[in-house]
């Protein structure tokens, strides 16, 4: 059977005891990285208390097997339906498996191959940020970890808050980001989120975490001050609604030159405009063939 187990974010001492139960009894743990893993039984077979109540944590032989991103895909393809006989632990570095890491793949392989599996509860930073931040919305959304480059950063950013305007939704967004590119993102925001609420939690459950709270520049400048080394969460309230507007169609229909028309048509679907307005010009030239006949 699997079990995803979570792990501490930060602070040892939020490990579970159901997930000490299962690392007790388990015959292989599929690790994010089996260094990580390993020391993390280390560390509980030196805490007196966890040791005299699971003496086997650090003495049972079990087998370490990677399981990540960049061979997820291979491992579940050659494994054998009969390695799930197993007592097997699925653990990441820290936090829940499936948050932002690929044990969802391990998930739906379970589902596909009716593989029982369970899923215990316990520390993530998502919802200690969320709960943290103060915002009194009763729902948030989930962004993850945004892409690495600028370019593509940004335009994730804008489909986000754009998105949940259209809805009217007020709902705080929830990003992890890394200390290598937490400054660019803030810059990012302050430009894209200019004058919105934004709460950030640096080295969640650990002994140098710290809140920001405030105005995204505000937040921004407050973090340029100090030591930008850690794990960071951002929680960001979406306060943008759009005004009513016209549609593609509706704007097509304007008495407007060709060439606006094919400008604006290129910005909305992302097409490009020189083509269009030679698409454009060849209809009307079509159209003005069939009435002359």
């Amino acid at each position: 059977m699997l079990y995803f187990l979570p792990t501490p974010i930060g602070n040892l001492s939020d490990i579970t005891l159901r997930t000490l139960e299962v690392l007790e009894r388990s015959e292989v743990l599929l690790c994010e990285d089996t260094r990580v893993s390993k020391r993390l039984l280390h560390l509980l077979a030196q805490n007196p208390v966890i040791c005299s109540s699971f003496p086997k944590i650090a003495t049972k032989e079990r087998k370490f097997i990677a399981f990540h991103s960049h061979n997820d895909q291979e491992f579940l393809e050659q494994v054998e339906l009969s390695f799930f006989d197993k007592e097997i632990a699925v653990m990441s570095d820290a936090g829940m498996p499936s948050l932002s890491d690929p044990c969802m793949s391990l998930v739906v392989y379970a589902l596909k191959h009716n593989i029982k599996y369970d899923v215990l509860p316990g520390a993530n930073a998502l919802t200690t940020a969320f709960c943290a931040s103060g915002f009194l919305e009763g729902r948030f959304f989930y962004a993850g970890f945004l892409p690495h480059k600028s370019k593509e950063r940004r335009l994730r950013i804008v489909k986000i808050l754009n998105a949940l305007a259209y809805l009217e939704e007020k709902t705080p967004i929830v990003f992890y980001e890394s200390p290598h590119r937490i400054l660019e993102t803030l810059r990012d925001l302050e430009s894209l989120a200019q004058g919105m609420c934004l709460f950030v939690a640096k080295e969640l459950t650990k002994l140098h975490q710290r809140y920001y709270f405030g105005r995204v520049s505000e937040v921004f400048l407050e973090i340029q001050k100090g030591n930008i080394q850690g794990e960071w969460v951002l929680v960001l309230l979406n306060e943008r609604m759009i005004e009513p507007c016209l549609g593609l169609s509706a704007l097509l229909e304007l008495d407007l030159p060709p060439k606006i028309k094919a400008k604006i048509e290129a910005i909305m679907t992302h097409k490009n405009a020189k083509e269009l307005y030679q698409q454009a010009f060849a209809k009307t030239s079509e159209a003005q063939v069939k009435n002359n006949y």
